[in-house]
């Protein structure tokens, strides 16, 4: 049974239990009087940290149908000693595709805890408040990696239209639970007017059909659809998914009733086999032993909004004692502390937007800027030191642009591309705030589908996270400016507020890793690139250079520089900021010398400092831990902090020598390989 340990707040990953729940409804209250309501139920889980409850998922909608029997599957984490409350609200559809939920009618709701429902042997029957009846159905998690790819036809089905008509035919399928009830996994198109119609091809995972069980009961039912919603049975028959892919083509169903089954000479129609067949699919596992490796971007958000860093209880407010982190260091270490395992430098691009810096132009906002001068930090413990250094360095501005941060990334993505699934991007952005260009947003991310990329959103604070939702297009699929449809679903969003309490961060890093491994799947797919066969790599070692140039704002933002050119130190097309003059503003007040050549060493690297001399190693700057100059400004919005100089200069050296030599961590800052690894096998299913 699942279990929360006093170790540090991290879960014991052996001790919960993977389950998913289905639904059903009995009576919808109905809302219109010309026509049955439009069901769809809306699944919520109640928070531990605030007590409120956060949406899960939504279901399908089944339209003109009182007593539904939704497909959709959720998974969730069951642990044993907890109360884990559920809300479950049903609304009648009224706008089709509008996520707004009052732009439907509500039809009302039903509560339960999971321990109620798993102390029923999965099955539970709660009344509805509105009226009616909610069926939830519950099962353990078994984890495979076969699919089963079927395709159906009916021969001959007894009609049930009437004299004047004919049937319009549509079959279902749904597997025998363990306490012997159905449960709905497959609902096939209709076919209008044909007895004899053939249904679309399925290509489903096994753990979908009948939980890794083959030889479970598997309920097929053919049904005269409605329009009213009030299907008439053709028929039913009993099979498994084992029975299915040994028979294969040609094998036919007697379609029978209850009372026409004690006959066997009696039957409505069959139903015949045109294609069956078991297999295993690959798994992210494959792609790793294959040598596949896992970049990952890091992008935070400097604007405005996020408050004064110097003051405890903003969001960048960073615990001098190291003891406690904020909301963008747990960020941070939840995903980096899984996903650093399969990059084999754990060399990470940190990326900020919405800041201030400082370029050959003076102090202008950019919205995709490196805050170090290498661009890519060492292991988790170095963004976490490039972080908290940036925060003397990078003003608070504004607004909040996402698209060109996603079009770097990309960049990266595309140039490290190998056509054989060595290298995927994923692209970590902790924000604050609203989108401020949520349609160029939409635009990066349908052109980023295209990409071995994959983009994680962690919103930090009580900001309205709307649009968020709306990309993470786990319901409605989003599109760019043109039209296009992405390609596939390779954004996730999560609130870190959802997640606070015991066990945050290993919470955290199960929910936004939970989408990678099936994302990277789907790209795999619609390239058709198969694993690679698993071969000996060494670790590359890849030391950062530092970059320089100038870009206008307006322009795109370059690409992110692979790890193999920083190496090479070949000619590059140049970044959107100039780092060094950001970094290091002119002494004395001077005019900024204009940035060294792209590939060279900053000013002054590697001579004779100047006074004050650099600090030994491990310890504060001059000036670390002094108050703020009383009239810290984010406003008007874009404005910088006027922090004493001498510490800017010395931050900046400080920033070099943390950052590449990896001071030692706090034990705030210690995060296990070994819980990393497991979380992202478990996402993938292999545990």
């Amino acid at each position: 049974m699942a279990a929360v340990l006093e170790t540090g707040g991290q879960v014991d990953l052996a001790c919960h239990t993977e389950i998913e729940i289905f639904f059903a409804a009995m009576r919808i209250k109905k809302m219109d009087w010309s026509s049955e309501s439009d069901p769809f139920a809306v699944f919520y889980m109640k928070s531990n940290s605030n007590n409120q409850f956060v949406e899960v998922g939504r279901t399908e909608v089944i339209y003109d149908q009182p007593n539904p029997r939704w497909t959709k599957q959720f998974k969730i984490d069951y642990f044993f000693e907890e109360i884990q409350t559920c809300l479950v609200k049903i609304y009648d559809e009224d706008k089709a595709g509008v996520h707004d939920l009052s732009k439907h009618d509500f039809c009302g709701q039903a509560q339960f805890t999971l321990g109620h429902l798993m102390g029923g042997a999965g099955q539970l029957t709660v009344p509805i408040q509105g009226g009616g009846q909610l069926v939830a159905h519950a099962e353990e998690i078994s984890a495979c990696a076969e699919h089963v790819s079927f395709q159906l036809r009916g021969i001959k089905l007894k009609n049930k239209a009437g004299f004047f008509g004919t049937s319009d035919p549509f079959i279902t399928g749904s597997r025998i639970s363990e306490g012997g009830r159905p449960v709905r996994f497959y609902k096939s198109e209709v076919i209008m007017d044909n007895l004899s119609p053939t249904w679309p091809k399925v290509n489903m995972s096994v753990q979908k059909v009948c939980n890794g069980d083959i030889d479970r009961p598997l309920l097929f039912e053919v049904w005269d659809w409605d329009s009213r919603g009030k299907h008439v049975n053709m028929g039913d028959f009993t099979t498994s998914v084992r029975e299915l892919a040994d028979n294969g083509a040609g094998f036919k169903f007697a379609v029978n009733s209850d009372k026409e089954r004690k006959n066997p000479s009696k039957n409505r129609g069959h139903v015949a086999v045109t294609h069956a067949m078991l297999y295993r699919s690959n798994t992210v596992i494959d792609y790793l032993r294959g040598g596949m490796e896992i970049n990952v971007v890091v992008g935070i958000d400097y604007t405005g909004s996020n408050g004064n860093p110097a003051l405890p209880g903003t969001l960048h407010y960073c615990d001098p004692t190291g003891m406690t982190f904020n909301q963008y260091q747990t960020a941070i270490t939840s995903v980096l502390a899984v996903l650093q395992e399969y990059d084999h430098d754990q060399l990470f691009p940190v990326y900020g937007f919405g800041g201030r810096i400082q370029t050959a132009n003076g102090r202008q906002v950019s919205h995709c800027f490196p805050i170090v001068p290498e661009v890519y930090a060492h292991g988790m413990s170095g963004v976490l030191d490039a972080y908290k250094m940036s925060l003397s360095q990078v003003g608070l501005s504004g607004p909040t642009l996402f698209s060109q941060l996603i079009g770097a990334s990309a960049g990266l993505a595309r140039n490290t591309a190998d056509g054989q699934m060595g290298n995927y991007t994923v692209l970590l952005i902790i924000t604050d705030g609203v989108i401020n260009d949520m349609q160029k947003t939409m635009d990066a991310i349908v052109e980023a589908a295209e990409l071995p990329m994959s983009i994680i959103i962690v919103g930090v604070g009580n900001a309205d996270f709307t649009d968020m939702v709306v990309l993470d297009a786990d319901d409605h699929p989003i599109h760019n400016s043109a039209g296009k449809r992405a390609a596939r679903d390779i954004v996730q969003f999560v609130k870190m507020n959802d997640f606070n309490g015991l066990g945050q961060e290993a919470r955290l890093a199960k929910e936004v890793i939970a989408e990678i491994p099936d994302q990277i799947l789907s790209y795999a797919k619609m390239r058709n690139i198969a694993p690679k066969q698993p071969v000996a790599q060494e670790m590359p070692t890849v030391e950062g250079l530092y970059m320089g140039g100038q870009a206008e704002e307006v322009a795109p933002a370059a690409p992110i520089p692979s790890k193999s050119t920083m190496a090479a130190g070949g000619a590059r097309p140049a970044p959107p900021v100039a780092v060094a003059s950001h970094l290091m503003p002119a002494h004395g007040g001077a005019a900024p010398s204009a940035p060294p050549a792209y590939g060279g060493a900053p000013p002054g690297y590697g001579a004779a400092p100047s006074a004050p001399p650099p600090p030994a190693y491990g310890a504060a700057p001059p000036g670390y831990g002094q108050a703020p100059p009383p009239a810290y400004n984010v406003g008007p919005r874009g404005s910088a902090p006027a922090w004493p100089k001498a510490r800017q200069v010395n931050a900046m050296q400080a920033t070099v020598v943390e950052v590449v030599q990896e001071p030692r961590r706090t034990d705030a800052q210690r995060r296990t390989s070994a819980q990393g690894a497991a979380l992202f096998a478990m996402a993938n299913g292999n545990v």
